[in-house]
């Protein structure tokens, strides 16, 4: 994704990624996301990687933390991605693990009421 023309035409809206375009994401990625609603990368983009996470975790389909990190550096930088072991050990790990509890912290308050 280093060519500019590429950044361009996703830019302009003249090339669509698939899930399994990004990094760190493949077919088997794609069909666990398409289980739970999610069908394109730009679907995934508004998710987001902690929303997208804890879905999975709650319908049983992301067992490890490699999918929230492979989630996580798909969608950062933009639309080139980062490893996922750079995310594992990198700034973000606390708060995107931070943000997991909080969302399924409130998910579980919700539901308790």
């Amino acid at each position: 994704m280093r060519n500019s023309k590429v950044r361009q035409r996703i830019a302009a809206g003249k090339l669509k990624l698939r899930i399994r375009d990004l990094r760190n994401l493949g077919p088997k990625s794609e069909r666990m996301l398409r289980s739970i609603g999610i069908h394109s990368a730009d679907e995934l983009r508004r998710q987001g990687a902690v929303r997208t996470y804890a879905e999975l975790r709650r319908v049983g389909a992301a067992s490890t933390l490699n999918m929230l990190w492979a989630l996580a550096g798909a969608l950062d930088p933009w639309p080139e991605g980062t490893h996922w072991r750079a995310v594992a050990r990198g700034q973000a790990r606390l708060s995107l693990l931070l943000a997991v509890e909080d969302l399924e912290k409130s998910a579980r308050n919700r539901a308790g009421r």
